[in-house]
């Protein structure tokens, strides 16, 4: 495993307890925390500061993505009303 891999797989743990706590679902948080080990695949890691910090910051805001993403599909619900 290269260096990369071995720190995303150190701060997996608090990235999944992040998400689950933010969505809710711990399906869905596996999700966002893979969606996270993509983006952090493709970023350039010799630029940041901290590793945990972007990896904390891109799952927050992944899962603020789907909250909203819920929200709006919600508020279109296209369904019969049941009173």
């Amino acid at each position: 495993m290269d260096d990369a891999t071995l720190t995303f797989d150190r701060h997996r743990p608090r990235l999944q307890g992040i998400a689950y706590r933010m969505l809710g679902s711990v399906a869905e948080a596996e999700e966002v925390v893979q969606d996270a080990w993509l983006r952090w695949h493709e970023a350039a890691k010799d630029t940041l500061d901290s590793a945990e910090a972007w990896l904390v910051t891109v799952v927050t805001r992944l899962s603020i993505d789907r909250l909203r993403a819920a929200k709006i599909q919600r508020e279109h619900y296209i369904g019969a009303w049941m009173p």
